[in-house]
């Protein structure tokens, strides 16, 4: 129970939450006593409390869900620069499962097993296979990705990820290279254009030309 209760309030999900909450409340309260103040003020005694009223929660309304797609802009801005700085880590690992001698990518499927010296279930990422593991140092936490090297004296952990942050750098790494391959493509696409450009010019120019011999012919 203390242990659960103690991973919810780890939940980096649950003080976003707890957050947007608060930022929420204060932005709708200080609307609506600045807009009540300001009314008050202009209009002096002539002041319908059902107008104030209504005025000043539409405007506190509008001021929440300003503020909740404020701080959501703000997260997700906040997450894809801590994605970008471990994205050359994500680069290096799987650059080196695909090019180093005997290393690998493999995802911890399960805790160590006690019974079995400490062998953790692991997929490999490359294949799919699934084979028992001991890998050195701390306890990785299931999901996490981790690149080794199997050397004579056992597997040696060159880096590893949290899943959440291996899928975030998945993403990353698969948008950039999306935008890579469509600036390429429009490149081409400018220098096919550009060329068409230049060879209509060159024809219209050899017609030009023709034709002007044609009218000199044409003129003896």
């Amino acid at each position: 129970m203390l242990r659960t209760l103690f991973a919810i309030l780890r939940s980096r999900i649950l003080w976003i939450a707890v957050g947007m909450v608060t930022v929420a409340g204060v932005a709708f309260v200080v609307t609506v006593a600045v807009t009540a103040a300001v009314v008050i003020a202009v209009r002096g005694e002539n002041v319908d409390p059902d107008q104030v009223a209504e005025l000043a929660t539409s405007l506190g309304l509008l001021a929440v869900a300003a503020a909740i797609a404020a701080m959501l802009a703000a997260w997700r801005c906040l997450r894809q620069a801590r994605v970008r700085r471990w994205l050359p880590l994500y680069e290096a690992m799987v650059h080196d499962a695909a090019s180093a001698t005997e290393t690998h990518l493999a995802q911890i499927l399960s805790r160590p097993d006690p019974a079995a010296g400490g062998h953790v279930l692991a997929a490999d990422l490359r294949n799919g296979g699934q084979r028992p593991l001991w890998l050195p140092g701390p306890v990785m936490p299931r999901g996490a990705v981790v690149c080794f090297t199997q050397t004579s004296a056992g597997p040696r952990v060159r880096a590893w990820m949290s899943s959440t942050l291996w899928r975030a750098c998945a993403r990353e790494a698969e948008r950039v290279n999306r935008r890579t391959t469509d600036a390429v493509a429009q490149a081409e696409r400018a220098r096919r254009h550009a060329q068409e450009r230049r060879i209509r010019h060159e024809a219209d120019r050899v017609v030009a030309a023709a034709e002007e011999i044609l009218k000199q012919h044409d003129r003896r």
